[in-house]
């Protein structure tokens, strides 16, 4: 599992949009630290949440082990998702000008 990860990827974890994580954060429900172009959330607040998120939704108990390799699932699976995405938008050509 990565040290940090972005309010994106916390977003594809918990459920939730990156602009409401970055609402947690402001509101203070969510530790993260603020550097240029975001935040970044640390490893133990990343498992802090989500374990929370987990409990809740689904009223189970992971491991450590076990919710870090959920983790690095959900975020393999979506960072390929997205790079899927990019790959199928083709970039407009520029009309000729006559």
């Amino acid at each position: 599992m990565q040290e940090h990860v972005s309010t994106t990827q916390l977003g594809w974890l918990i459920g939730r949009s990156s602009g409401t994580v970055r609402e947690m954060i402001r509101g203070g429900e969510i530790e993260a630290s603020r550097i240029p172009g975001g935040f970044r959330i640390p490893r133990d607040e990343v498992l802090r949440v989500s374990r929370e998120t987990i409990q809740e939704k689904a009223g189970r108990d992971l491991s450590d082990r076990e919710l870090e390799k959920l983790i690095d699932g959900v975020l393999e699976t979506n960072e390929e998702r997205t790079h899927e995405a990019i790959r199928l938008v083709k970039p407009k050509q520029a009309r000729k000008r006559r």
